[in-house]
């Protein structure tokens, strides 16, 4: 569901809207995964059901949070909720305007069922809104939502004008450096925000892993990864963006209590112990310094960084996913369009990041499904007609089946979801959002690469003889039963009795390697 105030557009090519993204999102597949959007929009008068809107008009009208359809909540229907908001208004006012009546504030009612949506359903959440307070009427009590971001004067967030704003507009041409003859032309949000050139972004080492005593390999977080591109690394830019909260600087002890019924802790503690999943920044925006170059809406700092893009993994804590972007700029067709009709990297990037996103806020359970249904599938490939054979070890049979899904999803992808089943499993190898703290030289301690082949190893081997079934089936044009009564159930002990094993064999390897060395104790 994409929740929006009412001016924003949802129609596809109208600038001041979102309509390009959900058109993408609709037309998407990625793997085992489809996409169903229907839009909300917050309006005064009678929430109301639309039967049977047209393409890219709401399905929710004057939508609450908290109404019903047929006697249940229509929030129940939906596994993700994307809020764009807009109110109170853009006139750069005092905090207060924020909760007046017509600017349409969440209210207590609506908070305690998307609080309780977030916990029961562990719906995913992500919302964002641009300078000053747009969209914090919506937005700003949304548990984890309203901290992972600034929304208000309170908190900080940044203005429209004065060299406060965040204004990331890149030029676009030679005229436009500070170089040029006669000083830089000037650079103005319009036309410079809608045009093709688009801003660099720092993403944040999600995964980092020696692979040798030289060398260490380090990823982007899923939701900036491309399967084929590598990171995402731009984003389009904007005259003045709002801002999210930087890592280790969200309060984790806030507390809520919207339906009267006792508090909540905000940040829940891990629910199988360890340490308690936080927010953290997984990219980072910069600015241009004007002087040396040329805004029209004057000078500014130039900054090395600001936190963009925030994310909250709950599922460890019981509850929802949350992402939090500092503007809907980047998502806006006045931003996206130029971009989109030149094609190329810029554009594939940028498409993936709001395509990574409704794949990495599904609620626990989604990821492994595509997990194990791509690993199932893979049997009736290439892949499994020419590389499964139950002589080959899991390291061998991982190996296969680890290539074969990067191509369609990405090593990023791989190694979530293969985190995903080890939650499933409570397999505890390290805390988020890093690697376990080991010596930064560890020659016995085993790569995580070892510990995802073998997981992926076992899916493989415990699916041969059901595929072996199918492949037999159809060769004899006959139905067949499958053994197990879920591929969760046919794969899962499998990856238990993988990684038992490969923990078995490393222990064996320790020990010889031990014995080796005493072999070679120098002697004084």
């Amino acid at each position: 569901m994409i929740v929006v105030d009412t001016q924003i557009a949802t129609q596809p090519g109208v600038g001041f809207g979102i309509g390009s993204v959900i058109e993408l999102l609709k037309n998407t597949t990625v793997g085992c995964m489809r996409f169903r959007v229907d839009i909300a929009q917050r309006s005064a008068g009678v929430p109301q059901v639309v039967a049977n809107p047209a393409d890219f008009q709401p399905k929710y009208t004057a939508f609450r949070f908290d109404m019903q359809d047929d006697g249940s909540h229509v929030i129940d229907k939906y596994e993700q909720i994307w809020c764009f908001g807009f109110n109170p208004d853009n006139n750069n006012g005092p905090d207060s305007n924020i909760d007046q009546p017509g600017a349409i504030p969440a209210s207590n009612a609506e908070l305690a069922k998307l609080a309780s949506w977030m916990k029961i359903k562990q719906g995913g959440m992500f919302a964002t809104g641009d300078h000053d307070y747009l969209g914090a009427s919506m937005c700003r009590r949304i548990p984890r939502i309203g901290t992972m971001r600034r929304w208000t004067n309170a908190d900080g967030v940044p203005p429209q004008f004065s060299p406060d704003r965040i204004d990331t507009l890149r030029p676009p041409g030679p005229a436009f450096e500070p170089g040029a003859p006669g000083g830089p032309a000037e650079l103005a949000n319009t036309p410079h925000q809608a045009d093709t050139t688009i801003q660099p972004i720092q993403w944040v080492s999600w995964r980092s892993v020696r692979t040798s005593v030289f060398r260490r390999r380090v990823r982007p977080h899923p939701v900036l990864c491309h399967p084929t591109l590598g990171p995402i690394d731009v984003m389009p830019d904007h005259a003045h963006e709002g801002l999210c909260r930087d890592s280790g600087t969200v309060p984790l002890n806030g507390m809520y209590n919207f339906d009267g019924m006792g508090e909540q802790p905000e940040y829940p503690d891990a629910t199988s112990g360890g340490a308690k999943p936080e927010p953290f920044v997984i990219a980072y925006g910069s600015t241009l310094g004007d002087p040396p170059y040329n805004f029209d809406k004057g000078p500014q700092p130039a900054r090395s960084r600001f936190p963009m893009i925030s994310v909250y993994d709950g599922h460890r804590a019981g509850v929802g996913r949350c992402a939090t972007d500092s503007t809907w700029h980047h998502w806006m067709d006045v931003n996206i369009l130029a971009i989109k009709g030149a094609g190329g990297s810029d554009w594939e990037k940028v498409k993936r990041y709001f395509i990574n996103l409704a794949t990495w806020l599904n609620p626990p359970g989604y990821s492994t499904d595509c997990l194990f249904l791509s690993a199932f599938t893979s049997h009736f490939t290439h892949v499994g007609f020419q590389e499964y054979s139950p002589k080959l070890s899991n390291l061998e049979l991982g190996r296969n089946l680890y290539n074969h899904l990067i191509l369609t999803y990405g090593p990023c992808w791989v190694t979530q979801w293969t985190l995903d089943l080890f939650d499933i499993l409570k397999i505890r190898l390290f805390e988020e959002p890093q690697f376990p703290k080991i010596p930064d030289v560890c020659l016995t301690c085993p790569p995580f690469d070892l510990f995802e082949i073998h997981a992926l190893g076992g899916l493989v081997r415990a699916s041969l003889d059901d595929a072996a079934l199918v492949h037999a089936a159809v060769r004899d044009d006959k139905s067949c039963d499958f053994k197990a009564k879920s591929l969760e159930d046919m794969m899962l002990p499998g990856v238990r009795s993988a990684i038992a094993g490969f923990v078995k064999e490393w222990q064996a390897d320790l020990a010889q390697s031990s014995k080796l060395l005493k072999t070679l104790e120098l002697k004084d």
